[in-house]
C-alpha cells in the first residue's frame, strides 16, 4: 500500500535483523511473533527456553542476559552468521514473590538483599550491558544502511508500574523498573501493563496485538523519528491510579 510518503508501507519491517532477549515468552513472544510475522529478515532470540517458534527467520541462541560471557558469545555467533543487527530488544525481566498485608513488614526487611538486587540485576542491570554488548553490531546496522527506519535502535521493555505510587507489584520491581524507564530515555521504553479489568479504562485485558501495534510502530519506518518516548500499554490504568506520570 502507497503512503503519502511515496513508501510501500509505514510499517514495513522486512528488511531488518532483530535481537529480542526473552523472546521466547510471554510479552517478548507477542514481539517476536509481530516481528516474523512481518517479514522481519531475521529474528534471533536471547533466553534459556526453546523457542516454540518454527519459522526459519526465528534463530533461539542460548543466552542469560544477565551473564556478561553468555552475552559476548551470543554476540560472536550473530557477528560470524549475519554481520550485524538494525534493533535491539532488551526484554528480559523478573517479578520477586508478592506477600500480603500481614507479612509486608517482615516480607520487606527479612527478604535477603541478594534477593531483592537480583532483580535490579535483570530488570535494570541487564538491559545495560545488553545494550553495550550489541553496540558494535548495532553500529554495523547503521553501516549496512538497509534499515527502513534509518538508525539502529534499542528498544526496553520496562512497566508502567515504574510510574505508580500504588506499589502493586513490589518494591523490587517497580523501583528496577523505574531505573530501565530512566536509563532508556534516550531510546524508547514501552511500558506495559497488566491490571484486574474493573481497574482498566479500556474496560478490557490487553491483548498480544496490543503490544504488537506499538512495536512495529517503533520498528519501522513510521516511528523513526521518535526517541525517547514512553509508550504506555496499560489500557489508561495511569490516569485512574496514583501515578507520577
Amino acid at each position: 500500500m502507497e503512503g503519502v510518503s511515496g513508501q510501500p508501507s509505514l510499517f514495513d519491517v522486512s528488511s531488518i535483523v532483530v535481537v529480542v532477549t526473552g523472546g521466547g515468552s510471554d510479552l517478548g513472544l507477542f514481539m517476536t511473533k509481530a516481528l516474523a510475522a512481518n517479514g522481519a529478515k531475521k529474528v534471533y532470540i536471547l533466553g534459556r527456553r526453546q523457542s516454540i517458534l518454527n519459522q526459519d527467520t526465528v534463530i533461539r541462541i542460548q543466552c542469560d542476559a544477565t551473564d556478561q560471557s553468555a552475552l559476548k558469545a551470543a554476540v560472536a555467533h550473530i557477528e560470524a552468521e549475519t554481520g550485524y543487527i538494525n534493533l535491539l530488544i532488551a526484554n528480559s525481566g523478573s517479578v520477586p514473590p508478592g506477600s500480603s498485608i500481614t507479612e509486608l513488614q517482615e516480607t520487606l526487611y527479612n527478604i535477603p538483599m541478594q534477593d531483592f538486587t537480583n532483580t535490579f540485576h535483570v530488570n535494570g542491570t541487564a538491559v545495560f550491558y545488553t545494550t553495550f554488548a550489541f553496540l558494535g553490531l548495532l553500529d554495523a546496522g547503521n553501516r549496512n544502511g538497509s534499515y527502513c527506519n534509518g538508525r539502529s535502535q534499542v528498544i526496553a521493555t520496562s512497566s508502567i508500574a515504574s510510574f505508580n505510587r500504588h506499589i502493586s507489584a513490589g518494591f523490587a520491581y517497580s523501583t528496577s523498573k523505574a531505573a530501565t524507564t530512566m536509563m532508556m530515555k534516550g531510546e524508547n521504553p514501552t511500558e506495559e501493563g497488566a491490571f484486574p479489568l474493573d481497574q482498566i479504562p479500556a474496560e478490557r485485558a490487553g491483548t498480544p496485538e496490543d503490544i504488537m501495534g506499538p512495536l512495529l510502530y517503533l520498528a519501522s519506518r513510521a516511528g523513526a523519528y521518535c526517541n525517547g518516548n514512553c509508550v504506555l500499554t496499560g489500557g489508561g490504568r495511569l490516569s485512574v491510579t496514583p501515578a507520577i506520570y
